[in-house]
């Protein structure tokens, strides 16, 4: 561990106010995120800190911003996160070792050894729990190895209440624009997606847009049931929402095609991206009632041109992902080919 600069009370204002000023300039709720546990790694003067929301969908938990460690995901019940989300309880471990809640595979596995943990959940206005923060190692003012006492409670509950409100704005915001069977955002969704993520990008930012849908989609109705198409229709979108990062947005355009925006990705990314998903699709197993179902998509990619609309950069993908399908699907095609004189304008079964 580097040793760490105890601050004055001074310097700490001065850190808040630093703080504050970068907030309101930011757009992003990453970057939003990542200052504030930034800030909260600071109050506390701590080594590493994390935020961690618990996406109860999924029964999992997971670290929206990390300091000092990779992003991690783990089941809502596990650890001394889940602890603290599941109670609604501040914790404070500083003998971790000796707590069976604590899981020391992490500290095995990179040599960082554990020695005091703060965690606190994180809540919404109604006093839901929605997530938690969590700094590690404390350290003192002569850049020592500490614990945390109640008064870092106390100066973490600033970067908590900031987490919990930029948090759950961002989760209502949303909420009002969902596709209730699949939880993704909806075509109101998607055009409030981009004005706000990707009109706003400067002239030289660049930004893509994928458009995929799954083969023969009807064909899974008519052999499995609606159900079936139900969950087929789910997974997808689970997989696509956990592929993206928080800034990007995954949006059900209708029937069995979505469309993914990705802000500040090249195409060559989202290429790769796209390519990552048809192959986990193309592998996967959907069971339902008992029935293994497999499928395959088709996907379109494009840089997105900010001199067009939100409908215009649609219909250009929605061309790619058209030739995919005309030409044998599950595939990705990210370019047309300037004459096609065998292609058809007849429309393609899904």
């Amino acid at each position: 561990m580097d040793n760490q600069k105890y601050l004055s009370s001074d310097e700490l204002l001065e850190k808040i106010f630093y703080y504050m000023s970068r907030l309101f300039e930011e757009k992003e709720l990453s970057t939003t995120l990542f200052l504030l546990t930034d800030l909260g790694k600071t109050l506390v003067n701590s080594d590493r800190a994390s935020f961690w929301f618990w996406d109860r969908r999924k029964h999992t938990i997971w670290t929206l911003a990390a300091l000092g460690t990779d992003t991690i995901e783990i089941p809502e019940n596990s650890g001394l996160v889940g602890a603290s989300m599941m109670n609604n309880e501040i914790l404070i471990i500083n003998d971790p070792y000796s707590d069976s809640r604590f899981n020391p595979a992490v500290d095995r596995e990179t040599g960082y050894v554990t020695k005091s943990i703060l965690t606190m959940p994180v809540t919404n206005n109604d006093g839901k729990v929605i997530g938690a923060y969590q700094a590690i190692n404390k350290i003192d003012n002569e850049g020592n190895d500490a614990a945390f006492t109640e008064e870092d409670v106390k100066r973490l509950s600033l970067a908590t209440a900031f987490c919990g409100r930029s948090l759950e704005s961002y989760m209502l915001y949303n909420e009002a624009m969902e596709d209730p069977l699949t939880g993704l955002r909806n075509r109101r969704g998607l055009h409030a997606h981009y004005e706000r993520r990707i009109a706003t990008l400067r002239i030289y930012e660049k930004a893509s847009i994928i458009m995929c849908d799954i083969d023969h989609f009807k064909h899974v109705n008519d052999t499995y049931g609606h159900n079936a198409g139900d969950e087929v229709l789910k997974y997808v979108a689970n997989l696509l929402q956990s592929s993206i990062r928080i800034d990007d947005g995954a949006f059900r355009w209708g029937g069995e095609e979505f469309i993914l925006l990705l802000p500040h990705k090249s195409t060559a990314e989202a290429i790769v991206l796209a390519e990552r998903l048809r192959s986990l699709i193309e592998e996967s197993v959907i069971t339902f009632e008992g029935t293994d179902i497999k499928i395959t998509m088709s996907f379109g990619v494009s840089e997105i041109n900010p001199e067009l609309t939100t409908e215009e950069n649609v219909e250009a993908v929605d061309a790619k992902l058209y030739y995919a399908k005309e030409h044998g699907r599950n595939r990705v095609i990210s370019e047309l080919p300037e004459s096609d004189p065998e292609e058809s304008n007849e429309e393609t079964e899904n």
